[in-house]
């Protein structure tokens, strides 16, 4: 890509900001875009008003057709906020009315066994819809403190929507599964907006009626609008069969459920899951092979039914998908929001995220690197950051500006390009009278700063991406065949073990100033069957696996393939076994930490000596030449010297201040605190 010099002495609107406003206020609306455009913002995330809901909602968008409007003559852009309310799918309720069967749904189990012959009842209790499955299953007791059902032995039970009943022998387990609504103690009740119900988001019906009723009233009035708009904003739709809170104890703990669940099982993996139903609630390890299975297509009918359903219908009409998901963060959370997060986020052609935690010493690397893997995996080169300062709001508010400088670079190091905010600005200084009740973080001249910042990075890395021949192995399946279903809470458990471990290695290495591209599954057994391992264009030359108990098979026999052709495959602190059953893993050996340091030392051309700083970096190309990024992470300002085995020159673009300096290397340099510059070697 060819560095564009104008845009990085002025950052165009599109290059900027913007705040997450909504609803522009009727008075006042223009003396509010007048003062956007003072504050350096490129343009507002909006809405229609929802005034009158939903009588009045083609009346608002008329209105809101003229705010657009006024927008424009400002040069000001905007992103369309697609909900009337949060998460995104309800449309305040509207989504569900007079459907309840779209309703957000998950199915249990109850377990009932006979140690002696006895007849069993199961009737259906008032919170759930109907009985789905039963059956039962013979045990092996090889002594009285043991028992172990034998689940390849499925005997049937006849049953109705309400009741079912049989006679057991003695050693004989019965089981019947049921669907309810998936409602109380989910984040339907525990967010930020209402409590009401919400759609099921693997049922593409229920997405197809939030789209009528959401987005396609604004087309009828106003039929340029999604092409006018920078993109659709989506806000978190997710499973609701999850608990939100470890205080509160259910009767239920539910699997995420859709009518048609059984049958794309079976068309995806040409078996049956009924068999193996037991085996989502219990089993431990004897059920690794059939959660992996199921999650991944939980995820995979997700990413069907809203994603790509919402994508298309964008782009029929010129727009652009993008948006958020929930739980980004976390890979357990993968599991639970989501079945596979991948597999859903990897489906937008503009994948979101967002940052809550926005305190240096505190971010997590993984919020970013997780979508940065879902961009690369989609082909996409831009990632869209929402900034929600939320947590630790007083610690945050000690150094505001300083922080979010030190966290954005972070997020356009690792593919953010674009910033929808919460991190407020103070428009009273505008006109106080007028927007008295527009507070916030940051004045005229930070907010200018700010947005210059953010526009000059972007400027900088507009097109490319991070060119990484260091892999971290993504250990979904490891949490996938741990998961199951809770009365409460489930955090932590054995299914969070990957999380923390893979946390680990990600601070290790970036604090190392080392960086990486998370893999997944597909990508090691895709790179392992090229002559010579590449991923998304960039060369394999390690791959490291964060320790884990349990590896699909084809993955880890790809990494066997890898290290046959030269790749170095290294297993950290332990080897996993086959989450699919099969053989297990045998031909490595466990390393440590301290093996990958040494192993990364041997090929790094440019190096950064910080003395007790911590300066993070990531490498990209450009025009023929290396271009690096570095974020110092200190409270003060760092000096530090920089080296490369064959460049003796370069440039330091700093995108604060918008100048370019030249530099010789081996001189020390100063980079501010909590900042981000650029250095591009000649």
């Amino acid at each position: 890509m060819v560095f564009d010099i104008k845009k990085w002495e002025e950052p165009p609107k599109e290059f900027r900001a913007c705040p997450m406003l909504h609803v522009l206020p009727k008075n006042n609306r223009t003396v509010l875009m007048d003062a956007i455009k003072s504050f350096g913002f490129g343009g507002v995330v909006i809405n229609p008003s929802f005034e009158n809901w939903y009588d009045g909602y083609e009346d608002n968008i008329r209105e809101f057709a003229y705010a657009l409007n006024e927008l424009e003559e400002r040069d000001l852009s905007f992103w369309l906020y697609d909900e009337n309310g949060y998460p995104s799918g309800a449309a305040n309720g509207e989504t569900l009315k007079g459907h309840p069967e779209l309703e957000a749904k998950g199915f249990y189990m109850r377990r009932m066994v006979a140690y002696e012959p006895r007849h069993v009842k199961f009737a259906l209790d008032f919170e759930s819809e109907r009985i789905i499955w039963a059956a039962k299953y013979p045990m092996e007791c090889p002594g009285l403190h043991e028992s172990y059902v034998q689940y390849d032995k499925m005997i049937p039970v006849p049953f109705t929507d309400e009741f079912c009943e049989t006679d057991l022998e003695a050693k004989e387990v019965f089981y019947v599964f049921c669907v309810k609504s998936a409602y109380e103690g989910s984040h339907c009740t525990h967010n930020v907006s209402s409590f009401q119900r919400y759609i099921n988001v693997m049922d593409k019906r229920a997405v197809r009626r939030f789209i009528d009723i959401m987005l396609e009233p604004i087309v009828k009035v106003i039929p340029d609008a999604f092409e006018r708009a920078e993109a659709v904003f989506t806000d978190e739709p997710s499973l609701s069969t999850f608990y939100a809170r470890g205080y509160e104890t259910w009767s239920y703990a539910l699997a995420p459920w859709s009518e048609d669940l059984f049958e794309l099982y079976q068309k995806e993996y040409g078996r049956s899951i009924l068999p193996d139903l037991p085996l989502l609630f219990e089993g431990e390890n004897r059920g690794a092979k059939v959660r992996t299975d199921f999650y991944r297509l939980v995820g995979i009918m997700i990413g069907r039914a809203y994603v790509e359903q919402l994508s298309q219908w964008c782009k029929a009409h010129g727009g652009v998908f993008s948006g958020h998901y929930f739980g980004e963060e976390h890979i357990a959370g993968h599991v639970k929001s989501y079945g596979s997060f991948i597999e859903v986020l990897s489906k937008s052609e503009y994948p979101g995220l967002d940052i809550l935690q926005c305190i240096p010493e505190r971010m997590e690397f993984e919020t970013v690197k997780f979508p940065q893997m879902a961009a690369r995996k989609s082909g996409a080169l831009r990632i869209m950051a929402e900034l929600c300062p939320f947590y630790d709001v007083e610690e945050f508010a000690k150094a505001p500006l300083d922080n979010m400088m030190y966290v954005t670079a972070v997020l356009y190091m690792f593919g953010v390009r674009h910033c929808n905010s919460y991190f407020s600005s103070d428009f009273r200084q505008y006109d106080r009278e007028k927007l008295g009740g527009y507070s916030g973080y940051m004045s005229c001249d930070d907010a200018n700063r700010f947005n210059n910042y953010l526009g000059r990075m972007r400027a900088m890395l507009d097109g490319l991406s991070n060119a990484c021949e260091v892999f971290v192995y993504y250990g979904l399946e490891d949490s996938q065949s741990k998961f199951i279903p809770q009365y409460s809470e489930a955090w932590p458990g054995r299914y969070t073990e990957i999380h923390e471990n893979s946390k680990r290695v990600t601070n290790a290495l970036l604090n190392s100033g080392y960086d990486f591209y998370y893999a997944d599954r597909d990508d090691i057994v895709s790179a392992a069957a090229e002559t010579v391992p590449s991923i998304s264009g960039n060369a394999v030359k390690a791959v490291i696996v964060p320790a884990m108990d349990f590896i699909h098979n084809d993955a880890y026999r790809a990494l066997e393939k890898l290290k046959q052709k030269g790749v170095r495959v290294l297993f950290l602190d332990k080897l996993p076994s086959s989450a699919d059953g099969g053989e297990d893993p045998d031909c490595f050996e466990a390393s440590r930490m301290e093996d990958v340091f040494s192993l990364l030392a041997e090929d790094a051309s440019f190096s950064v000596e910080a003395g007790d700083s911590c300066i993070i970096k990531s490498r990209f190309e450009r025009d023929g030449r290396e271009l690096w990024m570095l974020a110092n992470k200190s409270r003060s300002d760092s000096s530090v010297k920089l080296t490369h085995k064959s460049k003796t020159k370069a440039k330091l673009y700093d995108p604060e201040s918008g100048s370019i300096t030249p530099l010789e290397l081996d001189a020390d340099i100063k980079i501010p605190a909590l900042r981000g510059v650029f250095i591009e070697l000649e």
